[in-house]
């Protein structure tokens, strides 16, 4: 559930113009144009998230087809001892999930392997607005490079996955995000930054990010701290792109499969505080 909700609060996506630093288009703010536009890529990434002394690691791998909005994801994820295997499904903000190591939730969905949740609903529940999301997709992160401030550093080269990238250091200006994003979703995007600059008790985001000679994103690198239910947790992602093109299409399970958890999900996350007393 930390780990959602951490993730739920950057989730907020769009097309818009890049900002510019002088009268030159900044390389990284590019990247984030030029990926954006892809019709897919193979992700795979790391997460850890910790609060006090419990600790939660995950590996994630799968494909976004972004013109179709779907895709496919596993992630592991182990905690206090133990490790459970996480099978996922998106189409549009429809997220279907399966895991066979949570004990208890044949039971609750009446024997139906997969669990149903419409994102937009969950993350409204939160006050996060009627954010403009296509599902649980991590790479969503690398769409708030669209936002980097003049504070910029390039490291160095590196090679990731096998191809020559130029590793960057930059700050995300997360006041400036909702004037990127078309008009219509500025509104929904100043309510999810401003969630957002709570928890972290920051107006800015640092990440480090590599991109290739064509102007794609390669790597994202990241850590914070946010701040939930008055409870600092610490979070760190790691994500690769690779296989940029077209994906295939994967079949949703049907619905005498699944079991809509959204209502239950939604009624919690309402209980959810999002901040700590004395942030931004």
């Amino acid at each position: 559930m930390a780990a959602l909700t951490a993730a739920a609060a950057v989730v907020v996506s769009g097309c818009g113009a890049s900002r510019t630093i002088g009268s030159v288009v900044d390389p990284v703010a590019r990247a984030a144009q030029v990926t954006a536009k892809a019709p897919g890529y193979r992700l795979t990434g790391t997460v850890q998230v910790s609060s006090g002394t419990v600790t939660s690691q995950g590996t994630m791998t799968g494909t976004i087809d972004t013109t179709d909005h779907t895709g496919v994801m596993t992630s592991t994820v182990t905690a206090d001892g133990r490790t459970a295997q996480v099978a996922e499904k998106f189409d549009g903000t429809t997220v279907y999930m399966r895991s066979s190591a949570i004990q208890g939730l044949q039971s609750v969905t009446g024997g139906k392997p997969w669990v149903e949740i419409e994102y937009s609903k969950a993350m409204g529940a939160m006050g996060l607005g009627s954010l403009q999301t296509s599902g649980s997709d991590p790479a969503q992160f690398v769409d708030y490079l669209r936002a980097v401030g003049a504070h910029e550093t390039r490291v160095g080269t590196a090679t990731v996955g096998g191809v020559s990238t130029t590793h960057y250091r930059v700050t995300v200006d997360l006041d400036h995000y909702a004037q990127v994003v078309p008009a219509a979703q500025r509104a929904s995007a100043r309510q999810g930054v401003a969630t957002l600059e709570s928890m972290l008790g920051s107006h800015t985001l640092p990440m480090d990010v590599w991109i290739d000679a064509h102007q794609m994103v390669r790597r994202v690198a990241f850590s914070l701290t946010e701040c939930v239910e008055n409870q600092h947790l610490h979070m760190s992602m790691a994500m690769n792109l690779s296989d940029y093109g077209q994906q295939t299409i994967p079949q949703m399970p049907a619905a005498s499969q699944t079991y809509d958890l959204t209502p239950v999900l939604t009624a919690a996350l309402k209980k959810v505080k999002l901040a700590c007393t004395g942030t931004v």
